[in-house]
């Protein structure tokens, strides 16, 4: 089994970020906080990467936009919302299983205490 490397310094820079700037902002202004916390950690990430949809070995012209691509293999979503909802972690499951990656995070900082605002999902293997 593949281990992960990731989640844990990535939680470390979401912490960091939140203790700087708390709850209440706008999910851009926490993608860019952490984007930044991140390159000073040295963890290897590519921002608002474009993923295309193969639909029957067609590609389609529209591709997901991921948040944050971390080293290939962990999307990390930042959220500021009030709660995560069913339709966030589809979102997150959906971006998976088109990009490849095995695992996500869904990162909300519009909470009080981050550890309650972090989800780590990982895509269900095909039997």
């Amino acid at each position: 089994m593949h281990r992960d490397r990731w989640s844990r310094p990535v939680v470390a820079a979401a912490s960091e970020v939140h203790r700087v700037l708390g709850p209440g902002l706008l999910d851009s202004v926490y993608r860019l906080a952490l984007a930044e916390e991140m390159r000073n950690a040295s963890i290897p990430f590519e921002q608002d990467k474009t993923v295309p949809i193969r639909y029957r070995g067609l590609v389609l012209v529209t591709g997901l936009q991921i948040d944050l691509l971390v080293a290939g293999e962990l999307i990390v979503e930042a959220l500021s919302v009030d709660a995560v909802t069913d339709w966030h972690r589809a979102r997150l499951l959906t971006h998976l299983r088109f990009s490849g990656c095995p695992r996500g995070l869904l990162i909300n900082f519009n909470v009080a205490d981050l550890r309650r605002g972090i989800q780590k999902i990982t895509l269900p293997r095909r039997g």
